[in-house]
């Protein structure tokens, strides 16, 4: 069995509730994993305003969901997601034909290396910029005592 790398990104009704968001979420992962695929990641969006109408709504909560799954479970999933009529819209892109655990690992752990870089950032108080900033005015103020 093959996996591939998958990413469906779907749009649910604005009036469900936090559980029911769950519970839909849950539905679709556990389809995914029955079938033999992994998830990788799950980003639930904040309620969002649309551009255009969908199904007379304005509004909608987004997920993002990324996993590895091999391609007969896409049928399945999609078949789900057309018979619940809380999911106004989705869409499922193929990122790639493989999909390696390992390559999975590694961009885990740069993601959490660099979430931990910035929450160290935003704890001292100063960004990046403010320190590029910094350095920056501190080498001009050098460079002006030398034409002096």
């Amino acid at each position: 069995m093959k996996l591939r790398h998958y990413e469906t990104l779907y749009l649910l009704h604005p009036d469900l509730n936090d559980e029911e968001r769950q519970e839909r979420a849950d539905k679709l992962q556990k389809i995914i994993t029955d079938d033999g695929g992994q998830i990788v990641k799950v980003d639930p969006w904040p309620l969002r305003k649309l551009a255009y109408r969908v199904q007379k709504q304005t509004q909608g909560w987004y997920v993002c969901m990324e996993y590895a799954a091999p391609a007969s479970t896409i049928q399945e999933l999609t078949r789900n997601m057309r018979l619940d009529e809380s999911l106004m819209k989705f869409v499922t892109i193929k990122k790639d034909d493989t999909f390696d655990p390992a390559v999975l690992e590694r961009a885990k752990q740069e993601a959490e290396a660099k979430a931990a870089q910035e929450a160290a950032e935003a704890e001292s108080g100063e960004t990046a910029e403010e320190s590029a900033d910094t350095a920056n005015e501190t080498a001009d103020a050098g460079q002006d005592e030398g034409k002096e």
